[in-house]
């Protein structure tokens, strides 16, 4: 089997991720709907810098972006930050959920925060999610609080971007 290629998302990309994320739309624990996320904001997400994909061959298996959102500040969940990213839209091929795909995507995601220089990652996971929460706290999340924007109630919380081991001469 060929194997998963993380890389940045680049603007030809932009239709496949948003055929993805449409097919996530409606089904179990997905918060998101028909005009979330649009193709808009995936083009801004990219425009950034900050959508990645995992891929094998021309099959898209994932994609996330990382990048800091400044409306995200202003919610009184959070804790004070020096320089946090934010995680947004990062979404699963339902042919590859429970496969442990989530938890290897994210992994790349913390390495290219870290990466960026951000300290840690904060994450609004909809409380409805099992499953990504699940995933968050295997990966260490830390709670803060709920708060409830975009019409969806959430919990808050935060993943340190830890930095990768330096080899020592």
């Amino acid at each position: 089997m060929n194997p998963l290629i993380f890389q940045k998302a680049a603007e030809k990309d932009a239709d496949r991720i948003f055929t993805l994320y449409q097919s996530l739309v409606g089904t179990p624990y997905c918060a998101w709907d028909k005009d979330y996320p649009n193709l808009e904001i995936i083009q801004e997400d990219i425009a950034l810098g900050g959508l990645y994909m995992l891929s094998r061959e021309s099959e898209l298996i994932a994609a996330g972006a990382v990048r800091h959102l400044p409306e995200h500040d202003k919610l009184s969940c959070w804790p004070p930050m020096k320089n946090p990213c934010d995680l947004l839209r990062i979404g699963v091929a339902q042919s590859y959920q429970g496969q442990g795909i989530g938890r290897f995507f994210l992994k790349a995601l913390l390495s290219e925060a870290e990466r960026k220089h951000f300290d840690c990652m904060r994450i609004l996971v909809a409380k409805t999610n099992l499953p990504a929460i699940a995933l968050y706290r295997r990966m260490g999340i830390v709670f803060y609080g709920e708060t409830f924007s975009y019409g969806i109630d959430w919990f808050c919380g935060i993943i340190p971007v830890v930095p990768a081991p330096r080899n020592h001469e």
